[in-house]
């Protein structure tokens, strides 16, 4: 099941990609063309778009941006970069000149007017510069996070303003004993092993990581999207399948096993930005402050996933038919008892 929504979803989107770029090269292609010519350079255009895309999007969530692939998983953030950008320009070049081919027509840059304007090498290095400034947009999204980048470019969080958002806090069981017994900096590899096995999980269910705290992340949804489908809980449940498909390399590697504690709970935050030389979209208020608490819960009850009534009562009759009302339990700094959760039967 898991495995079909990855597919489907890396498919889906090959196909808009492919759609969207042949659809801007017919446009191209017919700006350009001269009247005995339209549909020709409409249809060579369009091809054009189709193999750039094509080519780009399979290399991009195939084999770049594929969370299995762990040697690009491992690259540096420069060095990803750059082979980003050498694929994409190769697609590129290969677009422009393969209507040229399959026709039989003699390349552009071979006409004596083209060459006095672009040649074959100033072609090849406006590709690179293109390619090299898509792939440095990627690096920066991956670096913020989709929804943060957005939000900074638009200037939509320039000043504070309230939303309701579901929010996941995922935290790594028996890290503070990890720490001191590997190290810290095999530590380090161990979240960031831990940091791109959940990444698959929160992207299929369409989440934010809002950020990284220690050894616990952060995932978001405006409120509708995280409980639509039980969006937020499916991603619960992929994270724990996530790491004990991966238990065998975690043991090998660090000599134990990835295992999370996981709390759900939605409410109003006052989302903003922060800082100057360095921004980033802050999300304060009570529902942050008690999905922390939620969380603590779950390790007093001894549930590895806990959710709050709030977002429950919100989830689809499917899902809330599944669950397991857990005892009342008292937060610290909460005035009433919490009512909670979780996916375990009673004995788990």
């Amino acid at each position: 099941m898991r495995n079909s929504r990855i597919v489907s979803r890396s498919f889906g989107a090959i196909v808009k990609i492919t759609i969207w770029a042949a659809a801007v090269g017919v446009l191209i292609g017919a700006v350009r063309a001269s009247e005995d010519a339209f549909w020709i350079e409409a249809v060579m255009g369009g091809l054009t778009g189709m193999v750039i895309g094509l080519g780009c999007s399979i290399s991009e969530f195939v084999f770049l941006s594929n969370p299995k692939s762990r040697m690009t998983r491992r690259l540096p953030s420069v060095a990803l970069m750059l082979l980003r950008a050498a694929v994409y320009s190769l697609f590129i070049v290969l677009g422009l000149v393969l209507p040229d081919l399959l026709t039989g027509t003699p390349p552009a840059w071979t006409d004596p007017e083209f060459s006095e304007v672009v040649t074959a090498s100033h072609l090849f290095v406006i590709s690179a510069v293109v390619a090299f400034v898509i792939s440095t947009g990627f690096e920066v999204t991956r670096l913020l996070g989709k929804e943060a980048t957005i939000a900074l470019v638009s200037g939509r969080y320039a000043r504070p303003r309230l939303e309701d958002r579901v929010i996941l806090f995922a935290d790594v069981i028996g890290s503070t004993a990890l720490a001191e017994r590997i190290g810290e900096l095999r530590f380090h590899d161990f979240l960031g092993e831990v940091a791109q096995d959940l990444a698959e999980a929160v992207e299929l269910a369409r989440g934010d990581v809002h950020k990284y705290v220690g050894d616990a992340v952060i995932v978001t949804w405006p409120l509708k999207l995280g409980v639509k489908n039980g969006a937020c809980l499916l991603c619960a449940e992929d994270m724990h399948r996530a790491l004990a498909a991966g238990a065998a390399l975690y043991r090998e590697r660090f000599d134990t096993e990835a295992k999370l504690r996981v709390a759900i709970h939605c409410g109003q935050v006052a989302a903003g930005e922060i800082g100057d030389w360095k921004k980033e979209i802050a999300l304060l208020g009570d529902a942050m402050n008690t999905t922390a608490r939620i969380e603590s819960a779950a390790r007093d009850l001894g549930v590895s996933t806990i959710l709050s009534d709030d977002v429950v009562n919100r989830l689809p009759d499917e899902h809330r038919a599944r669950l397991r009302r857990l005892p009342r339990y008292t937060a610290a700094g909460k005035q009433r008892d919490l009512v909670l959760w979780t996916t375990e039967p009673s004995g788990i």
